[in-house]
């Protein structure tokens, strides 16, 4: 293969590259070997490599892979760069030339065990055995005093079974599919952040700030649990809503569960979507794609983010805690519908108070029309634009 200087010979080598080299083989190169056990319970189309506490799953046939611990996904060039951020995309294409025509070994880690090695445990097995926080424990002390939330968000968090008190003063956030099943914990406290290993793996945190007794009409969704309790603090709508988390990245089935509670929550009358991601570029990412789940299913979006670069909600509900304890809140808001999202409709960013889904209607934010199923592309009819919604019930969500 020649290598010129030209643009559109640099963008054929990109293409041919991206195409010729295996994720997998990139990663054994790295150190990594697969996980026969873990590749086992998943399915054939997804292989999990580890490297010592690390692990990387490739997917799409090696040209794809993410991270189950963090956010990174995508091809062979960002995968490069992932396990070696300091270099730039000529080291990439370099390194992945001298990979062409390699096909990966598949060799399996070896698992030694030790005297100090210990099985490891089913997360719902840890999860049954511990109980909510109370007052004065270690973990409401992080979460009231550190975290900044309000005694009773915590207190029906944990009464709704959607919060536990881990070792050492963590806090653990339970997730749960679309039906209702456990699949493993958020795990925070002041010197740890993790999800649990083992079990199904990240699928959804959820939680009722109204209590749980009207349909649910409103979703949530938010980049972390302690988000989506500071998120739930700060709203005026609680009625109907369901608070939720992803836990950071998302696996495709991860992807796949939340648009089916998006298709739950579509069917209740002018249902609708609050991306309330963080201010920065991860953010941005989940925006567009919890926008475009939501136009499939059918569910009008629209986003709202912190004022401030790179704040997350909690960030928020802190800030505006210690101005309310020094006698004076802040006089700029601290939110600002930053986009809004699922109707084509351009708004421009403006700083708003908590009203913002009035004022986001108010410009002219339409809902997409209602489909039966996630897989069906969004009808090319006309949207509607919203009405107040009506009262009325159906089967709530297993969350």
């Amino acid at each position: 293969m020649a290598y010129t200087s030209s643009p559109e010979a640099q963008q054929r080598e990109l293409d041919e590259l991206r195409n010729a080299v295996n994720c997998a083989v990139v990663l054994e190169k790295a150190g990594f070997r697969l996980d026969r056990q873990a590749t086992a319970q998943r399915s054939a189309r997804n292989l999990k490599f580890r490297r010592d506490s690390e692990a990387i799953i490739v997917n799409h046939d090696g040209k794809g892979w993410w991270d189950p611990k963090g956010d990174g996904k995508g091809d062979v060039f960002k995968l490069v760069q992932y396990l070696d951020p300091s270099k730039n995309l000529g080291h990439v294409r370099q390194e992945l030339r001298g990979l062409i025509g390699r096909s990966p070994t598949l060799e399996v880690v070896e698992r030694t065990k030790g005297a100090g090695d210990r099985p490891r445990r089913d997360p719902a097995e840890l999860w049954h055995r511990r109980t909510a926080p109370g007052q004065g424990t270690a973990a409401w002390r992080y979460l009231t005093e550190i975290r900044g939330l309000p005694d009773h968000i915590v207190a029906i968090a944990g009464q709704q079974g959607a919060l536990k008190e881990g070792p050492h003063g963590t806090a653990w956030f339970g997730h749960r599919d679309a039906d209702g099943q456990f699949t493993g914990m958020e795990m925070r406290g002041p010197d740890y952040k993790g999800f649990s290993t083992g079990g199904i793996g990240k699928r959804l945190f959820g939680f009722r700030a109204d209590g749980g007794e009207a349909p649910v009409t409103r979703l949530v969704v938010t980049e972390a649990a302690i988000d989506a309790l500071s998120f739930a603090a700060l709203d005026r709508f609680q009625q109907g809503t369901l608070y939720t988390s992803t836990g950071g990245g998302m696996s495709p089935e991860s992807e796949a569960n939340l648009k089916r509670v998006m298709m739950q929550v579509a069917a209740q009358p002018e249902a609708r979507l609050v991306v309330a991601v963080d201010n920065d570029l991860q953010g941005d990412r989940y925006a567009g794609k919890f926008a475009a789940m939501a136009r499939d299913v059918g569910l009008w979006s629209g986003r709202i983010s912190p004022k401030g670069p790179g704040e997350d909600w909690n960030a928020v509900l802190r800030t505006r805690r210690e101005g309310m304890e020094a006698g004076s809140v802040p006089v700029a808001p601290l939110c600002r519908l930053s986009k809004v999202l699922g109707s084509g409709a351009k708004a421009q960013p403006e700083t708003v108070s908590p009203s913002w889904l009035g004022q986001a209607e108010a410009h002219g934010t339409q809902r997409p029309p209602r489909v039966s199923d996630a897989s069906l592309p969004a009808s090319s009819e006309p949207v509607r634009k919203p009405a107040r919604p009506r009262s009325g019930s159906s089967p709530g969500l297993s969350l």
